[in-house]
């Protein structure tokens, strides 16, 4: 008897696991396609109530959901910085639209980055970000395997002044 009972359970979880694999087969997404003049952006800061700042156009992932994959379009006003910053998760970026500077953070921005040219950032590296003015305003198409966040970097805190004598 104890033998029936698992080739029964056994059957119903093989009936099961095919009927989710049916299921799940039949959930395939649609193609999809957006016209760039249909792009809906959406500003990277809520306070940012005029969108003026940087701001954010999901293409797939949830941008509030941690640990996930996420893939989007970042739009950065002309001669906009992001200041120094981190994020949890290295990302990848291709650029768009005007020429854009990713460096670590110090003084010398390095070399501007075409449309077509791309970089990976490290997770956890300080680093900065900054369009060029004069080519416009920015796009990169950013992928970011472990979710998206963002930590302005810690700076280092001015010496207290000396009393004087």
């Amino acid at each position: 008897m104890k033998s029936f009972k698992w080739a029964v359970v056994l059957a119903v979880g093989v009936a099961m696991g095919f009927a989710g694999g049916v299921f799940a087969a039949g959930a395939k997404k649609e193609m999809s396609i957006s016209k760039a003049e249909d792009v809906k952006w959406t500003p990277l800061d809520p306070k940012d109530t005029e969108g003026k700042g940087p701001s954010v156009s999901v293409v797939f992932g949830d941008m509030k959901k941690k640990g996930a994959p996420v893939g989007f379009f970042l739009h950065v006003p002309a001669d906009g910085k992001a200041t120094p910053h981190t994020h949890t998760s290295e990302y990848y970026a291709v650029e768009v639209k005007g020429v854009e500077h990713n460096w670590d953070g110090g003084a010398n921005e390095g070399p501007g980055i075409a449309p077509g040219g791309w970089w990976y950032q490290p997770g956890k590296q300080v680093h900065d970000n900054h369009c060029e003015k004069p080519t416009g305003e920015c796009v990169a198409f950013i992928y970011m395997p472990n979710g998206f966040d963002f930590q302005p970097a810690k700076t280092a805190e001015k010496p207290a002044e000396k009393p004087s004598k």
